[in-house]
């Protein structure tokens, strides 16, 4: 009896966590099941909208039932809107582009908040009482509790019954159910996804202010948290409104209860890692009867990729570059070097993502933790003088293929979206649960990476680090085009493009895909080597699921699918870390984000697009020129004699 006294009262208190994760995790739902989108950007517009409340309130002064109205009733359907028309057109395509979409917006309300906010937090004061009062010997509640306990319930059950009751909710069931007959029948789908964006958007913004209300208020932190909504999601299969806030509230429950046994050390990083091991668990534990929405819409298409380089254009392309890279150091100062150096480096670590996601088609946003499973164990293994820092390399290669393998195993059975979503929860479980410890990393002061030394030479000065950063570059891009273009690379391909034709035509899907995870993860982990060495130092932050998504967003930008596309990720990489654009940062994260949403559909990105561009402009400029110079036929009737 003992045991279970110290329990109900932890439990009592998860249920209010819970209940706001259940608020997040329908919104979720109730966007994916109409439009077929998954709000990754979810977080970020439960941020932004706790920003606007505290800028109406705190920064302007009005009163705080004034200011919620407008926020709630104003501010957050108007995003809505503005977000159910730009993931409209995409509603068809495939999940990638949806992704990274989302993504894109995710990325961009962070920098707009930054640019509008800055980077310090704010503290936004609960808009309930604070008094505590004693709900039994046992438990001690406050009003805020109480109060954002039942604000959550009333919510979840009003939007299940206005579904459930209304004709609006006639018209969602039909929508969901077969979008075509719903079309035949009157009704329009446009308007039941616009009207689901809407409330969605309503409530992500009261589960802003009232999570925002009980921690500090920064731009970071709530788009992490509001994550643990996914899991419920996830119970409910993305359809089931009541199983996923029922979900929500037993996941709040027992990561409340892990606190039981301590709220320190190993169990305070369990108790963060709850959510995301849920979603890993569930999402493996589900499997193939996870079912994405797309196929309820119109035939996926998507922009089809340009025609690989001959052969003859990319000795050139890389005899050329080889040759500028090879003069730099004589044309640039040190400390320019050294940040043409981490692009470079960058760069190596953005190509294999390109095999990854560009050329196989498996979105991961775990890429950065084999990054940091190479940079740990160089800095465990190499010694202080930079010797056997190859050797070391080469074992954080080897230990990143079998957690290659464990990442790729969801990818057996999962695609598209909910791959998207366990790499997600694999890379968030590791940030907590495993870099977070200090025998590993070092803790929060990190640890000394030295710079290598074999036979003696050591890559200790800037212009030698740099030469070495490029041939290693040049050797990932070279083994990278011999792969493209071999029979692995085609097999690649077909697995892209038409995972059933591949292995209707003999390609083993199941020994493909995991020998891409772990050849990529070893790769990564061979450049995290470089990348530790690079900084010097490095702690569990460089290496967290912010880094990743980072990757990801210009891997796209540059090109998702192209060798070259790595290269253009390294250089925006670089142009973020030089001094003189400091000042400029936030507007390039913000150019980034714009970018990444614009140039989603085009694999081989910004190149695509202005090559499509320039032949549209030709075209015209063409027709334009013929039609000048088309000689005027005379419409008067010659004279006639006599």
């Amino acid at each position: 009896m003992g045991f279970f006294g110290d329990i109900w009262p932890l439990a009592v208190i998860g249920l209010f966590n819970g209940a706001i994760y259940g608020l997040a995790a329908m919104g979720v739902v109730l966007t994916y099941k109409t439009s077929g989108i998954f709000n990754f950007a979810y977080g970020a517009v439960a941020m932004f909208c706790a920003f606007t409340f505290w800028q109406l309130r705190d920064g302007w002064g009005l009163n705080q039932w004034v200011a919620l109205p407008i926020l709630v009733l104003v501010v957050a359907p108007l995003i809505g809107l503005i977000l159910e028309r730009l993931f409209r057109p995409v509603a068809a395509l495939s999940a990638e582009i949806q992704i990274v979409i989302s993504l894109g917006v995710l990325a961009f309300l962070q920098a707009l908040a930054l640019l509008i906010w800055g980077g310090s937090p704010r503290v936004l004061t609960s808009i309930f009482s604070t008094t505590a009062f004693d709900f039994t010997s046992k438990l001690r509640l406050s009003y805020t509790q109480v109060f954002t306990l039942f604000v959550a319930a009333a919510l979840g059950a009003g939007l299940w019954a206005l579904l459930r009751h209304t004709r609006l909710g006639v018209a969602t069931q039909a929508v969901v159910d077969n979008r075509d007959l719903a079309e035949l029948n009157g009704i329009s789908s446009d308007t039941v996804s616009r009207t689901a964006w809407v409330i969605s958007t309503m409530f992500a913004a009261v589960v802003g202010v009232l999570l925002s209300g009980q921690s500090r208020l920064d731009v970071y932190s709530l788009v992490l948290v509001v994550i643990f909504a996914f899991a419920p999601a996830v119970v409910g299969r993305l359809i089931s409104l009541p199983l996923a806030f029922a979900g929500a509230l037993a996941l709040g429950v027992g990561q409340s209860i892990v606190t039981h046994w301590g709220s320190s050390g190993t169990l305070a990083n369990l108790y963060a890692s709850v959510p995301y091991l849920a979603l890993f668990a569930l999402l493996l534990l589900y499997g193939n009867r996870l079912k994405e929405l797309r196929a309820a819409f119109q035939p996926v298409t998507s922009a089809p990729a340009a025609q690989p380089a001959s052969r003859r254009k990319l000795l050139t392309m890389g005899t050329a570059g080889l040759g500028l890279a090879v003069v730099l150091p004589a044309l640039v100062n040190e400390a320019r070097l050294g940040n043409v150096t981490s692009g470079v480096v960058f760069a190596s670590i953005a190509l294999t993502l390109v095999v990854l996601t560009g050329w196989t088609g498996q979105i991961s946003l775990a890429q950065f933790t084999f990054v940091g499973v190479g940079a740990f164990t160089v800095g465990h293994l190499a010694a202080t003088d930079g010797s056997g820092f190859f050797w070391a390399a080469a074992v954080g290669a080897l230990i990143a293929i079998p957690i290659g393998l464990l990442v790729g195993l969801p990818s057996l059975r999962l695609s598209g979206l909910y791959l998207a979503l366990a790499t997600m929860a694999f890379a968030l479980t590791v940030d907590t649960m495993v870099f977070s410890q200090r025998r590993i990393s070092g803790g929060t002061t990190g640890m000394s990476i030295p710079k290598p030394r074999i036979f003696g030479f050591s890559f200790a000065s800037t212009t030698r680090f740099y030469y070495l950063a490029v041939a290693v570059l040049a050797v990932f891009a070279v083994g990278a085009l011999v792969f493209q273009r071999g029979p692995i690379g085609r097999r690649l391909q077909m697995i892209r493009d038409a995972p059933l034709a591949a292995s209707t035509f003999g390609v083993n899907l199941t020994l493909t895909k995991l020998a891409v995870f772990a050849l990529s993860g070893a790769g990564a982990a061979f450049a995290g080597a470089m990348f530790g060495a690079l900084r010097g130092s490095v702690s569990p932050g460089d290496f967290g699921f912010g880094a990743s998504l980072g990757l990801l967003l210009l891997v796209v930008l540059g090109g998702r699918a192209l060798v070259g596309g790595a290269l253009i990720a390294g250089f925006v990489y670089m142009l973020q870390i030089l001094p003189g654009l400091a000042p400029y940062l936030r507007y390039i994260q913000l150019g980034i984000a714009v970018g990444v949403v614009y140039v989603a559909q085009y694999p081989d990105g910004p190149l695509t697009v202005a090559a499509d561009q320039s032949r549209r402009y030709a075209d015209l400029l063409r027709s334009f020129r013929q039609l000048v110079s088309r000689p005027v036929e005379s419409k008067v009737p010659e004279a006639t004699s006599g």
